[in-house]
């Protein structure tokens, strides 16, 4: 019998068994699984494989093989770290956008128009595997939803920057290195991530802010518990760094 590996899983009890990975089933998973098989067949094999469901209704995902880590450690703020998860994020949009969203499919997170590609919908650190010093594949595509391209890079930035203010634990940096690691990230991805995505960072923050009090006034215990623990408050203070430190990011934008 293979054995049991239980692993962290955000708002979710995620289990291991040799080489898949066991996690609860959710309303959009049907439209994720289809978009996880048009990625793979279309080049971009940074992300888990759906292999159906148990005998509990849990959809059953390939193991992609590294190091999830829950924060960007010191080790891990390498300019290589940071250009292989744009480069990563780039691949995933391009695969998807041949990708056909049907009328009856469910996301989770709202379309966002122009929908250019698939977003992730959290390409976060805590989100990414990382082996050999690079950034591999992507994981929880639970947040995935059609959208621009922005709106994800956006996020990804926020996290991997990090576009944080110093009350954030999880911050470090300048400013002007904040800018700086944004500019890399960018150039990274491609043409299409400039300066303005510095700009859409406090919209996109704003719209997961309204997003976990929606789910936590319709009884959703987790995002009731994250707004208690005070997640929520701390992204309104990094709406704020950023909003009153934009000139100063995008300063060290242009000039890297």
């Amino acid at each position: 019998m293979t054995e049991q590996q239980e692993l962290r899983g955000g708002v979710n009890v995620v289990r291991r068994y040799g080489d898949v990975v066991h996690r609860p089933a959710a309303p959009a998973t049907p439209a994720i699984h289809r978009l996880l098989r048009h990625l793979h067949d279309h080049g971009f094999h940074g992300a888990p494989q759906p292999r159906g469901f148990d005998s509990e209704g849990n959809e059953i995902l390939t193991f992609l093989d590294g190091e999830v880590p829950n924060a960007l450690t010191p080790e891990l703020r390498t300019p290589e770290v940071l250009a292989t998860a744009a480069v990563l994020l780039r691949g995933l949009h391009d695969a998807s956008v041949t990708f056909r969203p049907r009328p009856d499919d469910r996301w989770l997170l709202p379309i966002r128009q122009p929908a250019e590609v698939i977003c992730h919908g959290d390409a976060a650190q805590y989100n990414c595997v990382v082996k050999d010093g690079r950034a591999v594949g992507f994981i929880d595509f639970d947040a995935a939803h059609p959208g621009p391209r922005v709106w994800d890079i956006a996020y990804a930035v926020y996290r991997f920057a990090p576009l944080q203010g110093p009350d954030n634990p999880e911050s470090f940096g300048t400013p002007q290195e904040q800018g700086r690691r944004t500019a890399e990230f960018c150039r990274a991805y491609g043409p299409e991530a400039g300066a303005e995505v510095i700009d859409v960072v406090p919209d996109r923050l704003q719209a997961l802010v309204d997003f976990m009090h929606d789910q936590a006034s319709q009884g959703n215990e987790a995002f009731q518990q994250h707004i208690a623990e005070g997640h929520a408050d701390l992204y309104e203070a990094d709406i704020r760094y950023v909003q009153s430190h934009r000139d100063e990011l995008r300063t060290a934008f242009a000039e890297a």
